[in-house]
């Protein structure tokens, strides 16, 4: 066994540096580039065990703040505003009916251009019927800027009366998507 492993480690050796990409590296945090990043959170729910198709609104709420704060983006503008989270929510028709949708989307500035051309947006949004109940919560969101305003942030969501009113509901349908502004 241990001429086994010796050989291995030689045959190791002599391929020279190994090149291994951060998406292929993004096991347990590390750093993604933004274009990846609905890939890279499909696969964060799935190490979690967690399939998109049955995730339910704590699960959503935990799972995206969880990423936020374990996973970083790279290729990003230089300060503060260039990875921040916005929780929005409202009742909406964008020409496939009227939804109560909650949504969660982290938001990237990225270094290369200083217009809106460089910024991107991860959205995981939940769709609901629009119950009355949901109907009678007024739209409304809130930006975290940063890491250091993820405890805030993560209380003000889970009180605020959108999540309070959808954490029991099962929602008809929850996408992840990546897009330019």
């Amino acid at each position: 066994m241990k001429l086994l492993r010796r050989r291995l480690l030689v045959a190791c050796l002599s391929l020279g540096p190994l090149t291994i990409k951060a998406s292929e590296f993004n096991t347990k945090g590390g750093s993604m580039h933004p274009t990846t990043s609905a890939a890279e959170f499909q696969s964060f729910l799935a190490r979690r065990g967690i399939l998109l198709s049955s995730i339910d609104i704590p699960q959503l709420v935990e799972s995206a703040l969880s990423f936020y704060e374990t996973v970083k983006a790279a290729g990003l503008a230089e300060g503060s505003g260039a990875d921040m989270l916005l929780c929005q929510w409202g009742v909406y028709n964008w020409g496939q009916g009227e939804h109560f949708e909650f949504d969660i989307t982290r938001q990237f500035v990225g270094a290369e251009d200083d217009d809106d051309d460089a910024m991107s947006q991860l959205r995981c949004t939940a769709y609901f019927e629009p119950l009355p109940a949901l109907r009678a919560i007024p739209a409304s969101n809130r930006w975290c800027e940063s890491l250091a305003n993820l405890p805030a942030f993560s209380v003000f969501v889970r009180e605020s009366a959108a999540f309070q009113a959808v954490q029991s509901l099962k929602p008809l349908k929850v996408s992840v998507e990546w897009s330019g502004v």
